[in-house]
């Protein structure tokens, strides 16, 4: 069985018979391909849930650093065209810190700017007016808390008045490279662990009542998509440098996303 998180992917495996709305442009070094799952027929043949799909394939982050304002500008730009609440959203930076290749939720959570608690006096004496509402979170797994992350993230939503939520995790593929190469945002919520067969509860409109959008990178395979063996999930060497950078990509995109009134190098210089 095919593991990975990626639309992309799993639409290659699609018989001649199943059609999926799939659109692909080249922006510079960028390709983005957007696939809309419209039906419950669709939904079935993809496994995966109605809703839209991003894939956003970059140069390898791992060969080179530097500025990638353009990525991160098509990232918030694919976020803004989602129906997604402009104020009071939750972001929760799904994974365990304890294990490298899990770490891209935590560490880019680390990095939006949470601004829930400052009052509408201090935004306004600071000429901060427009800043929207953010809360950010960084629940942990099962393992560490006792509690399913959408527990935690659904009692939130609740006390908190939540109107939408961003949830970002790490993401496993079927082919070694899109390791490091590969974005995916989508509307359709998620299901933590679902790609190397550690399913947790869905995370979802359906299941919190408001907007959830998912933001991923690969950064591990399962070894038995590449040669048939044993159940093994196996990372790259550079896995650290990749989090970093893939963390500080969608960091960036994300503020800007969610504080569009905010100029962007204000935004990079108080986070």
């Amino acid at each position: 069985m095919l593991r990975t998180d990626l639309a992309i992917e799993l639409k290659k495996q699609l018989k001649e018979d199943e059609k999926i709305e799939c659109k692909t442009e080249k922006i510079g070094l960028l390709t983005v391909t957007e696939i809309k799952v419209k039906t419950e027929q669709e939904s079935k043949a993809l496994n995966r849930p109605i809703g839209t799909y991003v894939n956003i394939d970059v140069p390898d982050l791992t060969l080179h650093s530097g500025e990638y304002t353009e990525l991160e500008d098509i990232i918030k730009n694919k976020l803004l065209s989602f129906n997604f609440p402009k104020d009071n959203i939750l972001v929760a930076g799904l994974g365990n810190k304890n294990i490298t290749p899990d770490t891209l939720g935590p560490a880019t959570a680390d990095s939006v700017l949470a601004t829930r608690h400052l009052t509408k006096e201090l935004k306004e004496e600071t000429g901060l007016s427009k800043l929207k509402n953010v809360s950010v979170i960084m629940p942990g797994v099962l393992g560490q808390t006792g509690i399913e992350t959408k527990e935690i993230i659904k009692g939130i939503v609740n006390t908190a008045n939540i109107k939408g939520i961003v949830v970002i995790d790490a993401f496993a593929a079927s082919d070694i490279n899109r390791l490091a190469t590969t974005i995916q945002l989508c509307d359709s919520g998620i299901s933590p662990g679902s790609g190397v067969g550690n399913n947790r509860l869905e995370i979802s409109k359906k299941t919190m009542g408001i907007p959830v959008i998912a933001i991923g990178v690969p950064t591990c395979v399962d070894i038995g998509s590449l040669i048939g063996g044993e159940n093994m999930i196996v990372a790259p060497r550079d896995i650290d440098m990749l989090i970093d950078r893939s963390a500080a990509v969608l960091s960036r995109a994300i503020n800007c996303f969610l504080q569009p009134d905010i100029p962007r190098e204000f935004l990079l210089s108080i986070v």
